[in-house]
């Protein structure tokens, strides 16, 4: 798999992160190798990209920076490292060096920084996405996230009513509430999803400040998107599982389950020391839980399963 095809796949997989810039508020997804970039922007209203390779991204990085020489690794990393505080999302404010102009078919984002020291300046150049883009990055992943949703309200449906006739069980043979506040009414499916489309639903469709998914959607969205692009390499390569779903969504949560550091990288010595070549100013390298008690555990937790756990 070359570096386009390995970016695409990595973008597909990434979750769409509500961010300002500028005085506007986009959902962006972005994917990063030492060679290139792939990013996303929408507004809920468009949605521009961008693919750069090593040839092209060398080529602008000499037309924005003229009397600055480094190797194309070097800027990449130092894109991941500028964007990166975009991607971890959690900021309601404009993050400080980005500035965003549109047109009516392009999206222009600034980006003024340093490397090592030396003034470095760059732009994002966002052309409209094509609709069979915009389909496999938004449109499907978000019908996949609606059927698994309803698939989850489905169940919990179930397992209330199920709940409801154990209580009823404990009851008719004698148990009480040592406390009345505990009690609940028997839970009615039709009144509770017409009490939803009442009272909860004007609040799911308020859309604010481009703020569409949350932790909970992301994860759902990467999983499975992650199990899909997973699905696809098997199918193509002929392996036998290829169509099983079901055990590649397992193997894909697996590994959404360990715990990643993100790796801060700087450029190295002889990167550095190619900067420094030409750059006119002195460079300066920037420095980059107990058990508990066992007296209190009711009962041994089971193994989660499935896209919700």
């Amino acid at each position: 798999m070359d570096v386009l095809e390995r970016l695409a796949d990595d973008l597909l997989t990434q979750p769409w992160i509500s961010v300002w810039i500028g005085d506007s508020s986009f959902l962006l997804k972005a994917s990063f190798t030492d060679a290139g970039y792939r990013l996303m922007l929408s507004d809920l209203d468009s949605v521009w990209w961008e693919e750069m390779n090593s040839d092209n991204l060398k080529q602008r990085a000499q037309e924005l920076n003229k009397r600055l020489t480094a190797p194309v690794s070097a800027f990449c990393r130092h894109l991941r490292e500028a964007v990166g505080p975009l991607l971890r999302g959690g900021r309601d404010e404009p993050l400080p060096g980005f500035t965003c102009e549109r047109t009516r078919h392009l999206l222009s984002v600034g980006l003024r920084s340093e490397i090592s020291g030396v003034p470095f300046y760059w732009v994002f150049r966002c052309t409209e996405a094509p609709l069979s883009m915009v389909s496999r990055h938004m449109i499907c992943p978000l019908l996949n996230i609606m059927q698994a949703l309803h698939r989850q309200t489905r169940d919990l449906m179930l397992l209330l009513e199920r709940k409801d006739a154990e209580i009823l069980d404990y009851k008719e043979n004698g148990a009480s509430l040592s406390r009345d506040r505990l009690e609940t009414d028997i839970f009615n499916a039709e009144e509770f999803k017409e009490r939803f489309l009442a009272e909860s639903l004007s609040e799911a469709i308020n859309v604010q400040d481009g703020k569409v998914f949350n932790t909970e959607l992301q994860r759902l969205y990467t999983t499975i998107t992650a199990a899909k692009a997973n699905q696809k390499r098997r199918h193509d390569s002929g392996e036998d599982d290829g169509g099983n779903l079901q055990t590649v969504l397992e193997e894909v949560q697996n590994v959404a389950s360990a715990e990643t550091t993100e790796e801060v990288v700087t450029p190295t010595p002889a990167e550095s020391s190619e900067i420094k070549k030409q750059a006119p100013h002195r460079l300066r390298t920037s420095a980059t839980p107990g058990q508990p008690d066992r007296s209190t555990v009711k009962q041994k937790k089971k193994k989660s399963k499935g896209i919700f756990s």
